[in-house]
């Protein structure tokens, strides 16, 4: 069964007909002809480029079905953002064949590419992503920097492409599970959300997360609201998901800081610190995790904005019954 994140992956006939329809040929007819591609296959395809909110298809005029020998309906570009800049795309660089660039795994790396930390390693096997950053290097489409490689500053169009089409993706993804949704962090395929608490849902690659799961630890909360972590590849959600989650919900909240603060203390021997720290450094929290770290370490020292005073601490230690610090 396909995750929701890999029906939007694109096929190579499907960038075919996208070329073709960025060429102007809009007929049914002249794309079944120059094509050579069935007509049931032509609606399955189109169809695809329609969820991907890349195409629509329009009934065509009678003056207009004359010249098209008939043709009842013609296709055009839709107008979203990533759309517009994959016609683009075509039209700038027709002489590169995109149908072997865009397709299957090869976009999934792409995107990887977006971000210097991308973690290109999950997207297939060593010898799988060397083919296609070789064949990626040879077109000039990527290059090799100091530490990671990175879509060539030429190819801009091909990153606002990739970067529009993946907000795309993240938001039918997100609104697939709740149309009450609010994102609280993204980053690649993961996202943070908060939904209004109802029952309990079950849907793959959504878990509960932040302060949701602080009640697991022995941190009651009241709220109205649920929050569930995205991943492409669901995981387990441990004790320092949790902490990391609690802080991504608003970066340098002091009451978020002081929720994480608590289960740090709370939980200090059965905290992985190297899985949390290594973890810290793709959420962009490294400095925020090593100064709680040192504030608990030195009772209050505050190298960072957003940590409660040393006093505010204690005192709700002591109202989620902790043993008080002297």
């Amino acid at each position: 069964m396909k995750t929701k994140k890999e029906r939007y992956t694109l096929s190579e006939a499907e960038i075919k007909i996208a070329k073709e329809i960025a060429r102007d040929n809009h007929s049914l007819f002249v794309l079944r002809e120059n094509l050579s591609i069935k007509p049931n296959l032509l609606t399955h395809y189109l169809k695809m480029l329609q969820e991907k909110g890349l195409i629509k298809i329009e009934k065509t005029s009678c003056e207009t079905e004359k010249n098209f020998k008939n043709s009842k309906k013609s296709v055009f570009f839709q107008d979203t953002k990533h759309a517009v800049l994959l016609k683009e795309l075509l039209n700038r660089y027709s002489h590169i064949k995109w149908e072997g660039i865009l397709s299957g795994l090869r976009i999934d790396l792409l995107f990887q590419l977006l971000t210097d930390s991308g973690n290109i390693s999950a997207v297939a096997s060593p010898v799988t992503i060397w083919r296609y950053l070789k064949q990626f290097m040879e077109i000039g489409i990527i290059t090799s920097g100091d530490k990671y490689c990175q879509i060539n500053e030429r190819f801009s169009l091909l990153k606002e492409f990739l970067d529009e089409y993946q907000r795309f993706i993240v938001e039918k993804i997100i609104s697939s599970f709740s149309s009450q949704a609010v994102t609280l962090w993204q980053k690649d395929f993961e996202f943070l959300i908060r939904v209004p608490q109802t029952k309990e849902v079950y849907q793959r690659g959504f878990t509960k997360t932040a302060t949701s799961r602080l009640a697991d630890y022995g941190i009651q909360l009241v709220s109205d609201f649920d929050v569930y972590f995205y991943s492409k590849k669901p995981k387990n959600i441990g004790l320092e998901d949790v902490l990391l989650h609690t802080l991504l919900i608003e970066k340098g909240n002091v009451r978020y800081t002081t929720y994480s603060l608590l289960l740090l203390k709370r939980q200090t021997k059965n905290i992985d610190k190297d899985y949390l720290l290594n973890e810290a450094v793709w959420y962009d929290l490294s400095s925020q995790i090593n100064a709680m770290f040192e504030f608990l370490r030195t009772k209050g020292v505050r190298s960072l904005s957003g940590l409660p005073t040393w006093n505010e601490f204690v005192e709700k230690m002591e109202e989620y019954k902790e043993e008080t610090i002297a």
